[in-house]
C-alpha cells in the first residue's frame, strides 16, 4: 500500500508592534528573608529603603488583637507607617509647676477632651471639648485642632516638621495621657521616690494601710500619716514601710506625642463614633437620644447587611 503525507499550513496574523508595561519584579535578598521571619512581604515594586522602613517598624508599632495592634498591622501591611503628628504639653506657672491640678488628655473616635483636673471619682473637670470628625468642627484640620487646644489656660500643642497643617485631625491615633502603675515597689525607707511624677490626686493606694494611713497636707507627725508630693512623685510617710509593699496610682505622661495613620478603625459600640450615625432626637425631658442613621450611619449599615449574612426570623 502506497502511503501518503498530508501537509497542513496554519496561517497566524500577528500585529505589526508589541506593546507592553513590564512588571517591576525585585531581586530577593536578605530584607525579604528577614521578611519571611516577621511576616511581613515585601509590596508589589516596594524598594529596599521602603521595606526595611517597614520591617523596623515591626518592633517599635507591634501588631496584637488590641486597638492599636490592628491599627498597626493593617496599617503596615498598606505600606503605611505611623508618624509623630502633634506634640501636646503643660502650660506651667513661673515657678514651673502645671497650672492645670490633674491635667489629662483623650484623644477619642470624634473628639480631643482636655481636662484641668481629672479625678478617677468620677468628680473630674473639662477645660474643653474639641470635635475633629466633621468639615464644619473645630478641629477638622490639623492646624485647627492645635490653635483650639492653645487657647486652652492649661495646654498647648505644637505639630511636628513635616506634618501637612491640613491633614485631616480624625488621622489621630486614639489615646489618653493617663496612665496607671499597679505595683510600684515601696523600700523601707521615710521617703519615698516614685519612679513616675504627676501623680493623680486620689489614686494612690497602699498596700500597707496601717503605715500609709491618713494623707497630711505638709510632713506627717504622728504614726500612719503619710504626706504625697503629686507633682514631683514624692511620698513622705512617719512610720518606717517594710519594704515588701507595693502602691498603685495613675499619672499624666507629658508631653504627649500623637502618632497619624491614614487608617481607622471603628466599632459600632463606641459611642463618640455612634453620635456620628444618627440624628438626635430632643425628649420632653430636654435629654437627647439617638434617631434614625443620618446619611453616612445609613451608607455604612447598608454595607455591613451587604457583607455580612444576616437570618430573618426566630
Amino acid at each position: 500500500m502506497a502511503s501518503k503525507t498530508i501537509g497542513l499550513t496554519i496561517y497566524v496574523q500577528l500585529p505589526t508592534q508589541v506593546k507592553k508595561t513590564p512588571v517591576v519584579q525585585s531581586v530577593v535578598n536578605n530584607f525579604d528573608y528577614h521578611g519571611d521571619l516577621l511576616s511581613l512581604k515585601r509590596l508589589d515594586g516596594e524598594s529596599n529603603v521602603d521595606y526595611r522602613n517597614r520591617l523596623f517598624d515591626v518592633t517599635v508599632h507591634r501588631g496584637g488583637p488590641s486597638y492599636e495592634g490592628v491599627l498597626n498591622n493593617i496599617g503596615r501591611e498598606l505600606g503605611y507607617i505611623r508618624q509623630k503628628a502633634i506634640t501636646i504639653e503643660l502650660k506651667l506657672h513661673s515657678d514651673g509647676s502645671p497650672i492645670a491640678t490633674n491635667p489629662r488628655v483623650d484623644i477619642l473616635a470624634n473628639k480631643v477632651v482636655l481636662y484641668s483636673d481629672w479625678r478617677p471619682n468620677g468628680t473630674s473637670v473639662i477645660d474643653r471639648t474639641i470635635r475633629f470628625y466633621q468639615l464644619d468642627d473645630t478641629g477638622y484640620y490639623l492646624m485647627n485642632l492645635i490653635s483650639a487646644i492653645n487657647q486652652s489656660p492649661y495646654f498647648m500643642a505644637t505639630m511636628e516638621v513635616g506634618i501637612r497643617r491640613n491633614l485631616h485631625s480624625f488621622l489621630l491615633v486614639r489615646g489618653t495621657s493617663d496612665r496607671i502603675i499597679v505595683d510600684d515597689y515601696i523600700r523601707a525607707d521615710k521617703f519615698q521616690q516614685l519612679d513616675n511624677i504627676q501623680i493623680i490626686q486620689n489614686s494612690l493606694s497602699f498596700a500597707e494601710k496601717g503605715i500609709f494611713d491618713t494623707e497630711v497636707a505638709s510632713s506627717p507627725t504622728s504614726e500612719g500619716q503619710y504626706y504625697v508630693d503629686y507633682t514631683n512623685g514624692t511620698v513622705e510617710s512617719y512610720d518606717l514601710p517594710s519594704g515588701d509593699g507595693t502602691c498603685s496610682y495613675h499619672y499624666a505622661e507629658f508631653p504627649m506625642e500623637v502618632d497619624y495613620l491614614p487608617v481607622q478603625i471603628f466599632t459600632l459600640q463606641d459611642d463618640d463614633f455612634q453620635y456620628e450615625l444618627f440624628d438626635k432626637e430632643t425628649l420632653d425631658s430636654g435629654s437627647s437620644v439617638n434617631a434614625l442613621p443620618n446619611v453616612e450611619g445609613s451608607e455604612i449599615y447598608h454595607q455591613l447587611f451587604m457583607n455580612t449574612k444576616v437570618f430573618w426570623g426566630e
